[in-house]
Parts: structure tokens; sequence; C-alpha cells
């Protein structure tokens, strides 16, 4: 029967996976239903009062993430010497945004970019899974650069528990990796990894994706440039996070935001959920409501930015369907203005 069992895990154990964090995913949203909402007559008010321009500006903002994402990986191709064109990338990133409903973590959608990059632009895998790791971790670099900037701000704390040690110390990991990432020979790292047999074959299978990684050594300015695109990313998604929380009448200001949000995004990287549903949205009921918002607010707050990703997951997928269409539609007409 144990053998069963285990045979049983080890041929759908995808599946298996997936269940589990949908699983995770709705228990995680119906438990916020269930602790946040005592009173539904009053919920219902609040959803009535709110500000729909400022609800559809938060919304558009993700207009701008999307482009500014497309305009940072094709950036970092130009690299490689890809050019797909920012308008294609732009569409391959708003499909990733429906893939990252359905795949776990938040960086569900990246997995799908990384394979149609590399078919598109016909590159190894590897290649186009090190740019973008190297966007991935832009990311992360500017997310904590937010935070770091919060800290001087004031906001020191969530309720009675103080946060300056946490980001100060996640912020100098996130710069020593990327240092030592680029400058594997300082501290003799390179001999270290030659010298212990699993690192050494883990070295060998991932060699295409560090000598990607190292080339950006050539490529400074250019990192400069990602990291910039990052910030304004990621400004963007403060943006969301303000305006959605302001169309409901949340007095938290821009500031409190740029230390919610950076936090709430790195949280919701936790590989335990489907696209890190239910974790972002507990995650950011809990900060804002002990920084003195009401429970109700705070939670149709993190709902609506929750529906919106959907939303915008949806627009993606209708676009994973028509893409193809319009691909050979295209290609029917350059090939028809070639024989004219």
């Amino acid at each position: 029967m144990k053998n069963r069992i285990i045979s049983f895990y080890r041929e759908n154990k995808k599946l298996i996976l997936l269940l589990v964090r949908i699983i995770i995913s709705v228990s995680l949203i119906v438990f916020l239903v269930k602790t946040q909402f005592k009173d539904i007559r009053s919920a219902l008010e609040i959803i009535k009062s709110v500000n729909k321009p400022l609800l559809i500006l938060s919304l558009s903002t993700h207009i701008f993430g999307i482009w500014i994402t497309a305009v940072r990986w094709n950036t970092l191709l130009g690299t490689q010497k890809v050019k797909l064109g920012t308008t294609t990338l732009t569409l391959t990133v708003l499909i990733g945004f429906f893939f990252n409903n359905f795949l776990p973590t938040s960086i569900g959608g990246d997995v799908f970019r990384t394979y149609d990059a590399a078919k598109k632009a016909n590159i190894p895998i590897e290649t186009s899974a090190s740019i973008i790791i190297v966007e991935r971790f832009s990311g992360i670099i500017s997310a904590s650069t937010y935070a770091i900037i919060a800290l001087f701000l004031g906001f020191t704390a969530i309720g009675n528990r103080s946060f300056i040690i946490p980001v100060i110390i996640f912020f100098i990991i996130c710069i020593i990796i990327a240092f030592l990432i680029l400058n594997p020979s300082i501290l003799r790292l390179n001999k270290l990894i030659n010298k212990i047999k699993f690192l050494k074959k883990v070295k060998e299978k991932l060699a295409n994706i560090y000598f990607t990684f190292l080339s950006f050594k050539k490529f400074k300015w250019v990192l400069v440039r990602v990291l910039i695109y990052s910030f304004l990313l990621q400004f963007a998604v403060i943006l969301n996070y303000f305006l959605a929380a302001k169309s409901l009448g949340i007095n938290l200001n821009l500031t409190a935001f740029i230390f919610i949000v950076p936090v709430v995004t790195i949280i919701a990287m936790v590989p335990i959920s489907i696209g890190g549903i239910g974790i972002r949205e507990n995650t950011l009921v809990f900060i804002i409501t002990a920084m003195g918002v009401g429970s109700e607010q705070a939670a149709i707050c993190a709902l609506l930015i929750f529906l919106m990703l959907i939303f915008i997951g949806i627009i993606g997928g209708i676009t994973y369907s028509v893409r193809p269409n319009y691909i050979k539609h295209s290609t029917t007409k350059k090939l028809s203005n070639s024989k004219s």
C-alpha cells in the first residue's frame, strides 16, 4: 500500500502540488472573508461608496506596469543580440499575468515568458531563463530599496513589531548575492564549487545561465537602466495599492505604501500558493490593520487589488487564445505583400 502511494505521488507529483496550492489559496481567501467581514451590510456600504474614478486610475497603473516590464525585458534581451520588439514582449507579459493565476508563486508567468522568448528568438532556454532571473532580481533589489527608503521615512514597525533589522539584512543579502554572482573569483567561490562534487554538477548543468550572468559585467549601463525601470515598475505597483486604498477612503499616505508594497510583494513570492493568492491579501490586511485601518476596509482593499489581477489575467488569457490567429494573419499578410 505504501509503495502504491509513493508510486502514485511520483507519477502525479506536479498535479498533486498544484491541487495543494489551489487548496491553500482558496483556504486563505475564505479565511480572510470569514475573519474580517463581521457585518455584511457595513461591507456593502463600503463597496457602494467606492470612488470609481480613483479605482479606474488604480487599475490603469497595470497598463504602465505591463509596458515598463516589456521595456525592461527588451533591454536585457538586447545584450544577447535578441530583437523581439516592445509590442511583442508586451503581449507576452500580458499573457504572463494569465499564467500567474495558475502557476505557483507570483513568478509563474515568468516560466511562460522564458519559454515564449526562447521559442520566438531561437535562443537556448537557459539564456532566456537567466535574463528573466536578472530581471526579477532587479525587481527584488528595487523593492528592498523602497523598503529601506520607508525606514528613513519613519515606517519602522508593524504594530508592535520592529522591521528595521529584517529589512536591512534582506537588502544587504541582495546586494552581496548580486556582487558575488558578477564577481565569483572573490572569496574563491569558483575553486570551492569545483571541489564539491554536488555543486560542480549543478554548475555544469547551469553553465549557460551562469555565463549569461557573467556577460552582464560588460553591460553595466544596461544594468543601471534595468534598475531604473524596476524602480518605475515598483512605483506603479505602489500607486496601484495607494489609489485602491484611497478609493475606499483609507487615510494612509503614499509614504506608507512605499513600506507596505515591497513587504507584501516579497512575502507573496513564498511558493506555497497559486500566484501568491491568499498570502498577498492576508499580508496586506495584517499590515494596514496594524496601521489603524478598519478590518473590513482593509479586506475589501485587498480583494479589490486581487480582482484587478484576475481581470488583467483574464485579458491575458484572451490574448493567449487570440494571438496564434493574429500571428497567422500577420504571416499570411507579409507573404502576400512579398509576392506582390
